[in-house]
């Protein structure tokens, strides 16, 4: 169970010079290869198909709240994107 709380982690600062090319460099932590999808996809997994969590809790613990905390990640990162879309237009990339 992962817990939705309406607000971030922490305060992202607003770009002074907004620039959807910076979009794309940051767009690539999200979504690449070793992105932060990839990552809360794979710590999910895992901690879904952790077999005898009973038996070593506290390792099954770790991989879980490490998936919760790429979420996070995830909202963080998206947020930082929009930040750095907001004020372009469409021909500035």
């Amino acid at each position: 169970m992962i817990l939705r709380l309406d607000r971030l982690m922490c305060e992202l600062p607003r770009a002074k010079n907004p620039s959807p090319n910076a979009a794309a460099a940051v767009q690539e932590l999200l979504g690449g290869k070793f992105g932060e999808m990839s990552t809360l996809m794979n710590y999910t997994f895992q901690s879904f198909n952790f077999r005898g969590r009973s038996d070593v809790r506290p390792f099954y613990d770790l991989i879980a709240n490490i998936a919760a905390e790429e979420f996070a990640h995830i909202e963080l990162v998206s947020y930082a994107i929009n930040l750095l879309l907001t004020g372009t237009t469409p021909r500035d990339g």
